[in-house]
């Protein structure tokens, strides 16, 4: 495998590991939040809310699944967070700026990890290939 690939292959497995880490700032974020507005009272309204649950549920699932550089957790994760964007902008709901950054930000890792974990499959198969050739 030539060097470039080695690189290459670096850059996607870096891109995934940069997702996770998004992945876990979004839940840590929306758990703050939750925090924020609820007090003492974060656990009961997290339970009041199922919405909540399975959401959480799943983007736990899908950073689990970067951890296997998966292209479904990826895309999963990316989907999940950009739909509510769009849907909020579309309606005028715009974010306070930082918080708008701060989801600018999330969404670049989301695709980067997205792109990543595409990535990183095709430099695989190359790999096997070129191994099976020999």
């Amino acid at each position: 495998m030539s060097n470039q690939t080695t690189t290459s292959l670096r850059k996607a497995e870096q891109a995934v590991v940069n997702g996770i880490y998004a992945g876990i700032a979004w839940l840590l974020l929306d758990f703050g939040l939750l925090v924020k507005e609820h007090g003492a009272q974060t656990i009961t309204a997290f339970a009041a809310r199922p919405e909540m649950v399975v959401g959480s549920v799943i983007v736990i699932a899908c950073v689990a699944g970067l951890f296997y550089k998966s292209r479904t957790a990826a895309s999963i994760l990316f989907m999940l967070f950009l739909i509510p964007l769009v849907l909020r902008a579309v309606q005028g709901a715009f974010p306070p700026a930082m918080m708008m950054i701060f989801s600018l930000v999330l969404l670049y890792f989301f695709l980067a990890a997205v792109l990543g974990t595409f990535k990183y499959h095709a430099l695989i198969d190359v790999k096997r290939e070129a191994s099976r050739s020999d």
